[in-house]
């Protein structure tokens, strides 16, 4: 909701503290004091306010009928002196109201209308304003929410909708309404047709940003480029708008939106809007031994493993787990029970499957305790998620408003704002990834005075167990930095093409569009390869294909997208679908990885397994199949990073850190199909057919120090098994030392969603004993130029030089962006690496698995191309103590050799 009232829709509930519900929970075992729950309790905060009369004319401020939080009236004052503004307060603190007011204060100054509300005039030529949304179903709320003020206002603003899913009255829309509400995916293509846009764009002085925060990384860039290409347009016709972004809190709300608009804006992030005391409650699930019994009780057991780690003054037997019942079992369960007790809540799940999933395990947990639930009523539970058809998603909508059901079970399609009203609970299936995102969602509870839960019930991974093992985190000052990289010259260059084609190129462009030499090499590029005419000089116009805006693909950089299709024998009305499934086109590295043949992908909440993948035609197809199965598909892959050259490089404690760019060479060779309910695998190791690729992409990379190196080695020289390998695998002195590098890589990739607003599927990485051998060097060919395709030569070509190489050699492990041309994650990376070290350190050293080479929650990362071998906790943590200063030199002294160079010549082992 986007006012200050309180929800009159379900009155909300005040018996939902953490205590009750954790009593009267169903297990045994389980109290307040139980080892696998954590309970933050939360202070209520009260409105901080400012009477509107003191910041809006009084056409306005006498209908309003709150007074303005502070953070709305510093944001309202901004605006009027002519700033750029950003705001990032919390989930439902007003922030529509803010553009909202800021319309109508625009078309009252340019008399379009009445002091009294009425139209001064019919045909607005003198103010409009553009609002742009991330999804389809929240610019509907957003236009309702608008529509609301203004009738409370007395105002007769023309708000209106225009995306793919409007067909009539488009030029009615375009020549008469005073706001449009649109998303980024139709903002590319309509900027081809600005002259049926002339008027409203020659009046633009306002453009709102909602939800900025979600463009980060690969839509970050594009969105970025977007509006750059809008302003071009605007600057044409003559409009003059202004920007407002809002957006949950991120931790560089100024980078980040100047980085988008490409101009100054005032950051407004003190949130004066009020909320009840919240409950959080951290709930670990049991552990559980899947050897004995798939669903057994949540009793804790004991194994004393030696992991290399200096256990004095410890308990002998120390209780480890090895793995815990997953969330997606135990979610449902406290769903159920918050339900069961007529709290209204939102279950947040990972897929579609899993919310119709999770209505199935919620009922089950209700009739197996009938000692607890009263199976003789019923109560109102029901799936959401974008599968469902628009009638019946705004069926449930209303019904869950209405009290008619307590609760839902849904996709992250209620996070960012729809309409559902008030409601008691949210409950997370494990960590969403992000603390913004976290906060978002369970903001979605509680109104002005009420009290509310949230409860985050983790999974065995890593995120999901720092959070539960440092709950101190969620509470830091500090979020997650969002990272938007113009840098990247794929999609730089596709955007480029889309500008000429709109308005010719010229030099008026240098500075206000990119930079002149960046330019310049762009159109060159392009007049090369006869896409456009004519130089900067004068002007450079578009020469190719028809709508070139057609090549920008949101979620790709290359111009080789892959287009999503239906097979031809598909019964549409039996599984529901329309005629066009309204899918991006992907890029060939994301094709390989998530859609080769027999990959299970859900889209639009649909299962679709893949059924062929067509290459030979210039745009490639994959053809898609609606299923309904009880597994999902994860690849396997395999990778080598060739030729990477150093642009940037810094000490830290003796380790040097570098920034640039390189080739990586990535083989998704194989997948695996693993049961949905419970991660276990049906089938492994099913190849897959496709060949190599190769992304030039941006890295961060660490060479560790060769006493460092030395010490560990000879430290972990005893360590085989231990490390995950087989017994045949255990041979080299250096498996314990490079088993520490390749577990220090995967905690730090899998860490990296704790600062940035990334997705680790994202990034990728890998760890070796001889980092030169990945280097370009100008005494060599460039690997690239002679391995064709095959990852086989590569590595050979790798082994050759290798060889070549004269000198001691440095080892450490990459980390590089998973998208050609790079996303900027490797550089913010590369800035804030101490953090992240602390961060993997944190969980290697707090993982309680009791592994030497780990488990799922500190070093196992699902994307290992080496099935997670070798791995050794004690060794990372070394190597990461040493990096980052928490450990001396004298602390490794015991284990330097006498000779030098720690004995035997290393070999060439690297592991992704």
């Amino acid at each position: 909701m986007s006012d200050h009232s309180t929800s009159t829709d379900a009155t909300a509930r005040n018996d939902v503290d953490a205590d009750t519900i954790i009593d009267t929970f169903p297990r045994v075992s389980l109290t307040p004091d139980s080892e696998y729950i954590e309970t933050i309790e939360l202070p209520a905060e009260p409105a901080d306010t400012t009477p509107t009369v003191e910041v809006l004319r009084s056409e306005l401020a006498d209908p309003y009928p709150y007074d303005l939080f502070s953070h709305q009236a510093d944001a309202l004052n901004a605006l009027e002196t002519g700033d750029n503004v950003a705001v990032t307060t919390s989930t439902s603190s007003g922030k529509t109201h803010i553009y909202g007011l800021q319309i109508a204060r625009n078309l009252l100054d340019a008399g379009v209308l009445n002091p009294d509300g009425t139209r001064a005039t019919e045909q607005n030529d003198a103010s409009t304003a553009l609002c742009v949304y991330p999804m389809k179903a929240l610019t509907k709320d957003q236009q309702e929410a608008l529509d609301d003020l203004y009738e409370q206002l007395g105002l007769d603003i023309r708000v209106e909708i225009y995306d793919g899913d409007v067909t009539d009255g488009r030029r009615a829309i375009r020549e008469q309404a005073d706001v449009i509400l649109t998303n980024f995916a139709g903002l590319n293509i309509y900027l081809e047709h600005h002259d049926k846009w002339s008027r409203f764009y020659s009046a633009l002085d306002l453009i709102a940003i909602d939800e900025s925060h979600t463009y980060t990384g690969l839509e970050g860039i594009h969105v970025a480029w977007i509006l750059r290409r809008m302003q071009r347009v605007a600057d044409y016709w003559g409009g003059n708008p202004q920007y407002i972004l809002t957006s949950a809190t991120i931790g560089n709300p100024r980078d980040h939106s100047e980085e988008l608009i490409n101009a100054p804006v005032t950051v407004i992030d003190d949130d004066g809007s009020p909320h009840g005391p919240r409950d959080v409650i951290l709930w670990n699930p049991p552990p559980r031994d899947k050897t004995q019994d798939p669903t057994p009780e949540e009793e804790s057991f004991d194994i004393n493993i030696d992991d290399g780690t200096d256990s004095e003054g410890e308990d002998e037997g120390e209780e480890f787990v090895a793995e815990r019942v997953p969330a997606s079992v135990e979610a449902p369960k406290v769903f159920n029970h918050l339900t069961s007790r007529d709290i209204r809540t939102l279950l947040f799940c990972e897929s579609r499957k899993l919310t119709e999933l999770s209505i199935q395990r919620a009922d089950e947990h209700r009739q197996t305790n009938p000692r607890e639930y009263d199976r003789s009523t019923t109560v109102g539970r029901e799936a959401y998620n974008a599968g469902l058809g628009r009638r019946t998603r705004h069926s449930r909508e209303h019904q869950f408003k209405t009290g008619v059901l307590t609760g839902l079970a849904t996709t992250s399609a209620l996070e960012l704002g729809i309409d559902i009203g008030s409601l008691d609970a949210t409950v997370l299936m494990g960590y969403p990834g992000q603390r913004q995102s976290f906060w978002q969602r369970i903001g979605r509870a509680g109104r002005e005075a009420s009290r509310s839960l949230a409860v985050l019930v983790g999974d065995h991974r890593t995120l999901d167990q720092y959070i539960l093992t440092h709950p101190e985190y969620l509470l830091e000052n500090d979020v997650e930095d969002a990272v938007v990289d113009t840098s990247n010259n794929s999609v730089f260059a596709t955007h480029v093409l889309a500008a000429a084609d709109e308005i010719a190129l010229d030099e008026s462009d240098i500075g206000m569009f990119a930079d002149e030499d960046r330019l310049r090499a762009a159109v060159k590029m392009w007049r090369e390869a006869g896409f456009v005419d004519g130089y900067l000089d004068a002007a450079v116009h578009y020469a190719g294909p028809s709508r070139p805006q057609t090549r920008v693909n949101l979620y790709g950089t290359t111009g080789t997208d892959y287009r999503l299709q239906l097979a031809d024998d598909v019964d549409r009305d039996k599984w529901g679908l329309p005629d066009d499934l309204d899918l991006e086109p992907i890029e060939q590295n994301r094709a390989y990885r998530d859609y080769h043949e027999g990959a299970v992908r859900l889209q639009n909440g649909q299962q679709f397994e893949v059924v062929n993948m067509d290459e030979d035609r210039p745009q490639p197809i994959i053809e898609l199949k609606p299923v309904d199965c009880e597994y999902y598909t994860r690849t396997r892959n395999k990778v080598n990073v060739l030729d990477a050259e150093s642009e940037e490089s810094r000490e830290v404690n003796g380790f040097t850190l570098h920034f640039g760019r390189g080739t990586v060479l990535v083989h998704h060779h194989s997948y695996d199909q693993l049961y949905i309910a419970n991660s276990d695998p049906k089938q492994q190791a099913i190849p897959t057919e496709t060949p190599p690729i190769l992304m030039d992409t941006q890295l961060c990379w660490v060479e560790v120090p060769e006493d460092v190196e030395t010490a560990l080695t000879h430290k972990y020289q005893d360590y085989g098994i231990e490390t995950g390998v087989d017994p045949e695998n255990t041979g080299s002195a250096h498996l314990g030392y490079i088993a520490g590098l390749h577990a220090a890589e995967h905690a730090t990739i899998q860490t990296a969603p704790l600062e940035l607003r990334v997705d680790k599927n994202d990034l990728g990485g890998l760890a070796t004993l001889v980092m030169d051998t990945h280097y370009a060097h100008p005494n060599y060919d460039d690997i690239t130029d002679s391995i064709g395709d095959s990852f086989e030569a590569a590595t050979h070509a790798l082994e050759q030089r290798t060889q070549q190489l004269t000198g001691r050699t440095a080892s450490g492990w990459f980390i590089y962006d998973g998208v050609d041309g790079g996303l900027g994650f490797a550089r913010a990376i590369y800035e804030n690496f101490e953090v992240l070290a602390e961060r993997a350190r944190d969980q290697l050293r707090d993982c309680n698995c009791g592994q030497p080479n780990g488990c799922p929650a500190c070093t196992f990362d699902e994307n290992c191309g080496n099935d997670n071998k070798p791995l050794l906790r004690a060794s990372a943590i070394d190597v990461l103590n040493q990096l980052l200063g928490d450990d001396t030199r004298d602390d490794l002294a015991e284990h330097l050799p006498d000779d030098k160079h720690g004995g035997d010549r290393r070999p060439v082992i690297f592991y992704s």
